[in-house]
């Protein structure tokens, strides 16, 4: 059988059953083409498990931005939550609508605090934790043992886990002898 090819000549299609020779040519060009396929098909595969960790670098660059951004936000607003923990404080004698309306206010920034992951630090009571609490003071106490959390004075914040901000706090000592007796 005879073809042509883009320059119009006769070609032959290589099916004669006499002629090995094309027969053996065949069997190569067909392995070196299932060669290129399966260099091809690992290509493939390659790009595509390149494309796909991408994303998931990409994904994960994008969740860090939204969390660092969320964070700096919310170390801004904690010094609101401050503020208002401050007011509750000296309006704590007095009932009336305005400071039951600020009470309210303030519950609501932390319920949405708490939504986005901040919530406060439990300190009194608590061994002092340099990764979490920053002393401000030392105060010698014989009501509580060395190393413990004796007064919060500024409140410390968790997100995730992570200390979002330190707690200031007093940490009780052990008494000198001079100021048990005196």
């Amino acid at each position: 059988m005879k073809f042509r090819n883009q320059n119009n000549e006769d070609l032959e299609d290589g099916t004669d059953a006499g002629d090995d020779s094309q027969g053996v040519a065949s069997d190569e060009k067909l392995a070196s083409v299932e060669i290129a396929l399966e260099e091809t098909r690992d290509q493939l595969l390659r790009r595509t498990a390149e494309l796909e960790n991408m994303r998931r670098r990409h994904q994960a660059e994008r969740e860090q931005l939204i969390f660092e951004a969320n964070k700096r936000l919310i170390i801004d607003l904690l010094e609101v939550v401050d503020n208002l923990e401050r007011t509750l404080e000296h309006a704590a004698e007095e009932k009336d609508p305005i400071a039951q309306g600020i009470e309210l206010v303030y519950k609501n920034f932390l319920k949405t605090l708490e939504r986005y992951g901040a919530r406060p630090m439990q300190t009194v009571g608590e061994p002092f934790d340099p990764m979490r609490h920053d002393a401000l003071m030392e105060e010698p106490r014989t009501d509580a043992e060395p190393g413990t959390i004796t007064r919060e004075i500024q409140r410390g914040y968790l997100l995730r886990d992570g200390v979002l901000r330190h707690a200031k706090v007093f940490v009780a000592k052990e008494p000198e002898a001079s100021e048990i007796k005196g």
